[in-house]
């Protein structure tokens, strides 16, 4: 029988302890596992996540593919939108589903947008859809498309628009890389809405120097002669008209 000098033998003894405690409690793993398969029954999709305080608190657990679980996360907080949409309307959870998501990932751009409007909408809950929209450009602040789509939630927010912070945003989309081209029209439309005729004249003008598009060109010469004559007369209202309370769609991502 070989024998090992004396300073490998405990060694190897307590390598050999170590394999024979993985095999058995590895052994027991797998049918603890097992019998929760087959015996607990399924959570709806993302109830899991609920445990979790936040996606900060669920990033150890993905051992270090937190994108990966971010794509993951994606489609299984589409699905519990889709599903509760289809049934109960309750969105109870609908928040804490996209924060977790957009902590997991915070660069991906496409859930800050369609979680804003959809907690806007759906959720009836204007300041959780604020806070996550705010969340995406603090961590993405030289996002252009960010910016338009927070412009843009203040534009339609449910029960009364927020033209000034509409103009504000819009306007930081157009000086941003990613922003979309019409979002110079979009400020100078928000801010003469809102009544800033002086700022709105500026943002008209911009448009007409920068544009190629003979419709944007027409509707620029035109807001700008508008705007001139109210601030020459004095009568503001030739300029400055009650916008309709807005409709929130909920944006394709």
């Amino acid at each position: 029988m070989m024998r090992w000098p004396a300073a490998i033998a405990p060694v190897r003894r307590r390598m050999i302890v170590a394999w024979l405690a993985a095999i058995v409690f590895g052994t027991a793993a797998a049918m603890l596992a097992q019998s929760a398969v087959t015996r607990v029954p399924r959570r709806a999709p993302f109830e899991e996540l609920a445990y979790y305080p936040s996606g900060q608190a669920l990033k150890p657990a993905t051992l270090g593919h937190a994108e990966t679980a971010a794509d993951l996360a994606w489609l299984r907080a589409v699905q519990y939108y889709g599903e509760h949409r289809r049934s109960d309307l309750r969105f109870m959870k609908l928040e804490h589903v996209f924060d977790i998501l957009t902590s997991l990932s915070p660069r991906f751009v496409s859930p800050y947008v369609f979680g804003s409007f959809a907690l806007a909408q759906e959720g009836r809950d204007f300041d959780a859809a604020e806070r996550l929209m705010l969340k995406g450009l603090e961590a993405n602040p030289r996002s252009g498309r960010l910016a338009f789509e927070l412009g843009f939630l203040y534009y339609v927010r449910p029960g009364g628009r927020d033209l000034p912070l509409a103009a504000e945003y819009f306007e930081r989309a157009a000086r941003l890389p990613g922003g979309p081209p019409n979002a110079g029209r979009f400020a100078a439309f928000a801010r003469q809405h809102s009544g800033n005729l002086a700022v709105a004249l500026q943002l008209w003008v911009q448009v007409l120097e920068t544009t190629d598009n003979r419709y944007f060109r027409e509707m620029a010469e035109r807001e700008i002669e508008r705007i001139q004559t109210a601030l020459a007369t004095g009568q503001r209202d030739h300029a400055v008209r009650r916008l309709p309370t807005p409709i929130v769609i909920i944006k394709p991502s």
